[in-house]
Protein backbone atom coordinates (compact mmCIF):
# COMPACT_ATOMS: atom_id res chain seq x y z
CA UNK A 1 0.00 0.00 0.00
CA UNK A 2 1.19 3.52 -0.81
CA UNK A 3 2.61 5.36 2.27
CA UNK A 4 0.01 8.08 1.88
CA UNK A 5 -2.78 5.49 1.99
CA UNK A 6 -1.20 4.02 5.12
CA UNK A 7 -1.32 7.45 6.75
CA UNK A 8 -4.97 7.99 5.80
CA UNK A 9 -5.93 4.58 7.18
CA UNK A 10 -4.05 5.28 10.39
CA UNK A 11 -5.83 8.60 10.84
CA UNK A 12 -9.21 7.02 10.23
CA UNK A 13 -8.53 4.25 12.76
CA UNK A 14 -7.14 6.70 15.34
CA UNK A 15 -10.11 9.01 14.99
CA UNK A 16 -12.48 6.08 15.52
CA UNK A 17 -10.62 4.87 18.61
CA UNK A 18 -10.28 8.42 19.89
CA UNK A 19 -13.99 8.86 20.12
CA UNK A 20 -15.04 10.53 16.87
CA UNK A 21 -15.98 9.79 13.27
CA UNK A 22 -14.35 11.45 10.29
CA UNK A 23 -17.14 13.47 8.68
CA UNK A 24 -17.26 15.96 5.83
CA UNK A 25 -16.56 19.49 6.98
CA UNK A 26 -20.10 20.61 6.23
CA UNK A 27 -21.56 18.20 8.79
CA UNK A 28 -21.58 18.87 12.55
CA UNK A 29 -19.21 16.78 14.69
CA UNK A 30 -21.02 13.81 16.25
CA UNK A 31 -19.16 12.16 19.15
CA UNK A 32 -18.76 8.40 18.93
CA UNK A 33 -19.04 6.49 22.21
CA UNK A 34 -17.74 2.92 21.88
CA UNK A 35 -20.07 0.30 23.38
CA UNK A 36 -19.27 -0.99 26.87
CA UNK A 37 -16.91 -3.96 26.81
CA UNK A 38 -15.78 -3.31 23.22
CA UNK A 39 -12.18 -3.36 22.06
CA UNK A 40 -12.57 0.26 20.92
CA UNK A 41 -13.57 1.35 24.41
CA UNK A 42 -10.67 -0.58 25.98
CA UNK A 43 -8.22 1.08 23.57
CA UNK A 44 -9.60 4.53 24.33
CA UNK A 45 -9.60 4.01 28.09
CA UNK A 46 -5.93 3.02 28.11
CA UNK A 47 -4.75 6.27 26.51
CA UNK A 48 -2.83 8.79 28.69
CA UNK A 49 -5.45 11.45 27.99
CA UNK A 50 -8.15 9.18 29.39
CA UNK A 51 -6.06 8.41 32.48
CA UNK A 52 -5.72 12.13 33.11
CA UNK A 53 -9.44 12.65 32.54
CA UNK A 54 -10.24 10.05 35.22
CA UNK A 55 -7.71 11.69 37.55
CA UNK A 56 -9.32 15.12 37.18
CA UNK A 57 -12.82 13.72 37.67
CA UNK A 58 -11.69 12.02 40.87
CA UNK A 59 -9.89 15.12 42.16
CA UNK A 60 -12.73 17.57 41.40
CA UNK A 61 -15.97 15.55 41.51
CA UNK A 62 -18.19 18.64 41.34
CA UNK A 63 -16.59 19.84 38.10
CA UNK A 64 -17.63 18.26 34.81
CA UNK A 65 -14.79 17.17 32.52
CA UNK A 66 -15.03 15.62 29.06
CA UNK A 67 -12.28 14.71 26.60
CA UNK A 68 -12.53 14.47 22.82
CA UNK A 69 -9.98 14.14 20.06
CA UNK A 70 -9.70 17.13 17.73
CA UNK A 71 -8.43 15.91 14.34
CA UNK A 72 -7.94 19.49 13.13
CA UNK A 73 -5.23 20.02 15.80
CA UNK A 74 -4.16 16.40 16.11
CA UNK A 75 -4.61 16.62 19.87
CA UNK A 76 -7.01 15.88 22.70
CA UNK A 77 -9.32 18.66 23.83
CA UNK A 78 -10.49 18.83 27.44
CA UNK A 79 -13.75 20.61 28.24
CA UNK A 80 -14.01 21.98 31.78
CA UNK A 81 -17.51 22.91 32.94
CA UNK A 82 -17.48 24.83 36.22
CA UNK A 83 -19.54 27.68 37.67
CA UNK A 84 -21.84 27.53 34.62
CA UNK A 85 -18.98 28.18 32.18
CA UNK A 86 -17.25 25.87 29.70
CA UNK A 87 -13.55 26.17 28.85
CA UNK A 88 -11.81 24.11 26.16
CA UNK A 89 -8.14 23.28 26.64
CA UNK A 90 -5.72 21.27 24.52
CA UNK A 91 -3.67 18.59 26.24
CA UNK A 92 -0.44 19.60 24.42
CA UNK A 93 1.56 16.79 26.00
CA UNK A 94 0.20 17.51 29.48
CA UNK A 95 0.34 21.30 29.47
CA UNK A 96 -3.42 21.93 29.13
CA UNK A 97 -3.42 25.23 27.28
CA UNK A 98 -5.89 27.32 25.30
CA UNK A 99 -6.06 27.32 21.50
CA UNK A 100 -4.26 30.73 21.23
CA UNK A 101 -1.40 29.29 23.33
CA UNK A 102 -0.84 26.27 21.04
CA UNK A 103 1.78 27.93 18.77
CA UNK A 104 3.95 28.56 21.87
CA UNK A 105 3.17 25.28 23.67
CA UNK A 106 6.86 24.49 24.22
CA UNK A 107 7.04 27.57 26.44
CA UNK A 108 4.79 25.92 29.03
CA UNK A 109 5.56 23.37 31.72
CA UNK A 110 3.53 20.27 32.45
CA UNK A 111 0.45 20.76 34.63
CA UNK A 112 0.10 17.13 35.74
CA UNK A 113 3.11 15.22 37.05
CA UNK A 114 3.92 12.56 39.66
CA UNK A 115 4.09 14.01 43.18
CA UNK A 116 6.31 12.00 45.51
CA UNK A 117 5.76 12.43 49.22
CA UNK A 118 9.46 12.13 49.99
CA UNK A 119 12.06 14.61 51.22
CA UNK A 120 15.46 14.59 49.53
CA UNK A 121 18.44 14.85 51.89
CA UNK A 122 20.99 17.30 50.43
CA UNK A 123 23.79 15.30 52.04
CA UNK A 124 23.25 12.77 49.25
CA UNK A 125 23.35 15.20 46.31
CA UNK A 126 25.90 14.41 43.61
CA UNK A 127 28.04 17.17 42.04
CA UNK A 128 25.87 16.89 38.91
CA UNK A 129 22.68 17.38 40.94
CA UNK A 130 24.16 20.39 42.72
CA UNK A 131 25.13 21.96 39.39
CA UNK A 132 21.66 21.33 37.98
CA UNK A 133 19.92 22.89 41.00
CA UNK A 134 22.29 25.86 40.90
CA UNK A 135 21.50 26.45 37.23
CA UNK A 136 17.74 25.91 37.65
CA UNK A 137 17.49 28.32 40.57
CA UNK A 138 19.49 31.14 38.99
CA UNK A 139 17.52 34.32 38.40
CA UNK A 140 18.22 34.30 34.66
CA UNK A 141 17.15 30.67 34.32
CA UNK A 142 13.91 31.15 36.25
CA UNK A 143 13.05 34.32 34.32
CA UNK A 144 13.69 32.60 30.98
CA UNK A 145 12.16 29.26 31.98
CA UNK A 146 8.91 27.75 30.80
CA UNK A 147 5.77 29.19 32.35
CA UNK A 148 3.16 27.04 34.04
CA UNK A 149 -0.17 27.25 32.25
CA UNK A 150 -2.86 28.14 34.76
CA UNK A 151 -5.72 27.87 32.26
CA UNK A 152 -6.94 24.60 33.79
CA UNK A 153 -7.18 26.14 37.25
CA UNK A 154 -8.68 29.37 35.95
CA UNK A 155 -11.46 27.19 34.53
CA UNK A 156 -11.93 25.04 37.64
CA UNK A 157 -11.99 28.01 40.03
CA UNK A 158 -13.68 30.53 37.71
CA UNK A 159 -10.63 32.70 38.22
CA UNK A 160 -9.45 33.94 34.83
CA UNK A 161 -9.46 37.55 36.02
CA UNK A 162 -8.92 39.28 39.33
CA UNK A 163 -12.58 40.29 39.58
CA UNK A 164 -13.77 36.74 38.89
CA UNK A 165 -11.32 35.35 41.43
CA UNK A 166 -12.25 37.78 44.16
CA UNK A 167 -15.96 37.01 43.72
CA UNK A 168 -15.19 33.52 45.09
CA UNK A 169 -12.98 34.54 48.01
CA UNK A 170 -14.06 34.06 51.62
CA UNK A 171 -12.35 35.09 54.87
CA UNK A 172 -12.13 32.25 57.38
CA UNK A 173 -10.30 31.39 60.58
CA UNK A 174 -7.69 28.64 60.30
CA UNK A 175 -5.95 27.50 63.50
CA UNK A 176 -6.96 30.76 65.12
CA UNK A 177 -5.58 32.96 62.33
CA UNK A 178 -7.68 34.85 59.78
CA UNK A 179 -7.02 34.11 56.12
CA UNK A 180 -8.78 34.73 52.81
CA UNK A 181 -9.14 31.72 50.52
CA UNK A 182 -11.09 30.52 47.51
CA UNK A 183 -14.40 29.03 48.61
CA UNK A 184 -13.53 25.66 47.05
CA UNK A 185 -10.74 24.94 49.54
CA UNK A 186 -12.64 25.89 52.71
CA UNK A 187 -13.87 22.37 53.44
CA UNK A 188 -10.46 20.68 52.82
CA UNK A 189 -8.83 23.30 55.08
CA UNK A 190 -11.40 22.69 57.80
CA UNK A 191 -10.62 18.97 57.67
CA UNK A 192 -6.90 19.74 57.94
CA UNK A 193 -7.58 21.97 60.93
CA UNK A 194 -9.68 19.30 62.67
CA UNK A 195 -6.91 16.73 62.21
CA UNK A 196 -4.22 19.09 63.52
CA UNK A 197 -6.28 20.00 66.57
CA UNK A 198 -6.81 16.32 67.38
CA UNK A 199 -3.09 15.66 66.98
CA UNK A 200 -2.20 18.62 69.24
CA UNK A 201 -3.95 16.95 72.19
CA UNK A 202 -1.36 14.15 72.32
CA UNK A 203 1.61 15.33 70.23
CA UNK A 204 3.79 18.02 71.90
CA UNK A 205 5.41 19.01 68.59
CA UNK A 206 2.06 19.63 66.97
CA UNK A 207 0.85 21.54 70.02
CA UNK A 208 3.97 23.72 69.87
CA UNK A 209 3.41 24.29 66.16
CA UNK A 210 -0.10 25.59 66.86
CA UNK A 211 1.08 27.76 69.77
CA UNK A 212 3.87 29.39 67.74
CA UNK A 213 1.87 29.97 64.55
CA UNK A 214 2.15 33.63 63.53
CA UNK A 215 -0.04 33.69 60.41
CA UNK A 216 -1.70 31.59 57.72
CA UNK A 217 -1.72 33.82 54.65
CA UNK A 218 -3.41 32.77 51.43
CA UNK A 219 -4.79 35.19 48.81
CA UNK A 220 -2.44 37.67 47.16
CA UNK A 221 -2.71 38.75 43.54
CA UNK A 222 0.83 38.35 42.25
CA UNK A 223 3.11 36.33 39.94
CA UNK A 224 5.57 33.66 41.07
CA UNK A 225 8.83 35.31 42.14
CA UNK A 226 11.31 35.83 39.24
CA UNK A 227 8.81 34.55 36.66
CA UNK A 228 5.81 35.64 34.60
CA UNK A 229 3.71 32.73 35.88
CA UNK A 230 0.68 33.46 38.02
CA UNK A 231 1.09 32.42 41.64
CA UNK A 232 -1.45 30.02 43.11
CA UNK A 233 -1.76 32.54 45.94
CA UNK A 234 -3.57 34.66 43.35
CA UNK A 235 -6.23 31.94 43.21
CA UNK A 236 -6.58 31.74 46.98
CA UNK A 237 -5.64 28.03 46.92
CA UNK A 238 -2.16 28.32 48.48
CA UNK A 239 -1.51 28.91 52.18
CA UNK A 240 1.73 30.07 53.82
CA UNK A 241 2.02 28.82 57.41
CA UNK A 242 4.42 31.25 59.06
CA UNK A 243 5.77 30.46 62.56
CA UNK A 244 6.93 33.03 65.10
CA UNK A 245 10.68 33.49 64.79
CA UNK A 246 10.85 30.52 62.40
CA UNK A 247 12.20 28.47 65.29
CA UNK A 248 15.64 29.97 64.62
CA UNK A 249 15.83 27.95 61.40
CA UNK A 250 15.78 28.65 57.65
CA UNK A 251 12.34 28.87 56.12
CA UNK A 252 12.77 29.53 52.41
CA UNK A 253 15.50 28.73 49.86
CA UNK A 254 15.74 32.31 48.52
CA UNK A 255 16.46 33.74 51.96
CA UNK A 256 19.38 31.33 52.31
CA UNK A 257 20.63 32.06 48.78
CA UNK A 258 20.59 35.81 49.46
CA UNK A 259 22.58 35.21 52.63
CA UNK A 260 25.07 32.48 51.70
CA UNK A 261 25.09 32.32 47.90
CA UNK A 262 25.11 29.21 45.74
CA UNK A 263 25.53 26.68 48.54
CA UNK A 264 21.93 27.21 49.71
CA UNK A 265 20.77 23.83 48.33
CA UNK A 266 23.15 22.06 50.74
CA UNK A 267 21.42 23.51 53.80
CA UNK A 268 20.98 20.49 56.13
CA UNK A 269 17.42 19.41 56.76
CA UNK A 270 18.01 19.93 60.49
CA UNK A 271 18.71 23.62 59.83
CA UNK A 272 15.45 24.20 57.96
CA UNK A 273 12.20 25.06 59.71
CA UNK A 274 9.51 22.54 58.85
CA UNK A 275 6.04 21.86 60.15
CA UNK A 276 5.90 18.64 62.19
CA UNK A 277 5.56 15.57 59.97
CA UNK A 278 1.99 14.82 61.21
CA UNK A 279 0.97 18.35 60.16
CA UNK A 280 2.45 17.87 56.68
CA UNK A 281 0.64 14.54 56.41
CA UNK A 282 -2.66 16.13 57.47
CA UNK A 283 -2.35 18.65 54.64
CA UNK A 284 -1.28 16.10 52.04
CA UNK A 285 -4.00 13.65 53.01
CA UNK A 286 -6.55 16.38 52.22
CA UNK A 287 -5.16 17.25 48.80
CA UNK A 288 -2.45 19.86 49.53
CA UNK A 289 1.09 19.55 48.19
CA UNK A 290 3.95 20.83 50.36
CA UNK A 291 6.54 23.30 49.06
CA UNK A 292 9.21 21.70 51.22
CA UNK A 293 9.41 18.85 48.69
CA UNK A 294 10.37 21.17 45.82
CA UNK A 295 13.95 21.61 44.62
CA UNK A 296 13.54 25.30 45.41
CA UNK A 297 12.01 24.56 48.78
CA UNK A 298 9.42 26.75 50.44
CA UNK A 299 8.74 25.03 53.74
CA UNK A 300 5.89 27.27 54.87
CA UNK A 301 3.91 26.74 51.65
CA UNK A 302 0.95 24.41 51.00
CA UNK A 303 -1.00 24.38 47.75
CA UNK A 304 -4.31 22.64 47.00
CA UNK A 305 -3.73 20.16 44.18
CA UNK A 306 -5.76 17.01 44.82
CA UNK A 307 -4.98 15.85 41.28
CA UNK A 308 -1.27 15.64 42.13
CA UNK A 309 -1.86 13.95 45.48
CA UNK A 310 -4.07 11.38 43.76
CA UNK A 311 -1.49 10.83 41.02
CA UNK A 312 1.16 10.30 43.69
CA UNK A 313 4.34 8.81 42.28
CA UNK A 314 2.38 6.79 39.69
CA UNK A 315 3.58 8.13 36.34
CA UNK A 316 0.95 6.10 34.48
CA UNK A 317 -1.75 8.26 36.08
CA UNK A 318 -0.48 11.36 34.28
CA UNK A 319 0.62 9.86 30.98
CA UNK A 320 3.97 9.46 29.33
CA UNK A 321 5.30 12.78 28.04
Amino acid sequence: MHPRNNLICALLIFSWFAGGRVLPAVQPYIPFIPPAGSAALAATESLPAMNELHLLKSAYPDVRFTMEYDPSEGDWCLSVMSYGKTTKLYRAGGRYITAPQLPAKKNFQLVLYPYERVLEDPAGFSPEEIAHIKSYSSESSRAAGAATSTALFSAIYDAATRNETESHLRTITFLGRQTTVHERIIQPLMRVEAKIKRLARTDPDVASFCDTLLSADSYAWRPVRDTDSRSFHSYGIAVDILPKGWGGRILYWKYEQDKNGDTWMLTPLADRWMPPQPVIKAFEDEGFIWGGRWVVWDNMHFEYHPELIKAGCNSSAVGAY
